[in-house]
């Protein structure tokens, strides 16, 4: 069966961006889940609005999964980021609470503003890390998730 242009597209455009590039669309999708949780709400569609924070929600787990916590204040920082929208969506979940969306959504908004500079400053995937010539690197690749269905697909890792 034929894939839909857009499905098509967007297929194009995870496939070839850079990490960094990634990363930012994760945080567009997830301001976009957001608004429209709040549009379902505005209409009474309860059930659509589920859908949208529970895609939201598994957004923001992803982006928060593919952080490496070590222990670095940075990571530290953005784990607890990643962390507090996850909860004030889990929040409004259950308590149907406009403003706890509104509140992640204005820390997603900076956090994309950041990788948006990030992106226009860094428009090639970073250098790999210097390492053994003679050790196996091992690379790992973030779950995939597709802003429509809101499924994931699995993580994987390749020996390069």
């Amino acid at each position: 069966m034929e894939q839909p242009a857009h499905e098509s597209y967007l297929e194009a455009q995870v496939m070839t961006a850079t990490p960094q590039k990634l990363r930012l669309m994760l945080i567009e999708g997830a301001i976009r889940f957001a608004r429209k949780t709040l549009r379902h709400w505005e209409r009474g569609d309860n059930e659509q609005a589920l859908e949208t924070i529970i895609r939201c929600r598994t957004i923001v787990s992803e982006l928060l999964a593919s952080i490496r916590l070590d222990e670095s204040e940075l990571t530290k920082q953005v784990g607890g980021m990643y962390l507090f929208i996850f909860r004030h969506l889990t929040e409004a979940q259950l308590r149907r609470g406009a403003q706890h969306v509104e509140e992640a959504i204005r820390v997603l908004e900076a956090e994309q503003e950041t990788w948006r500079l990030v992106c226009e400053q860094m428009p090639e995937a970073p250098p790999p890390l210097a390492q053994d010539p003679n050790a196996s690197t091992e690379i790992l690749a973030p779950q995939v998730v597709d802003f429509e269905s809101g499924m994931t697909g699995g993580s994987f890792s390749l020996d390069a």
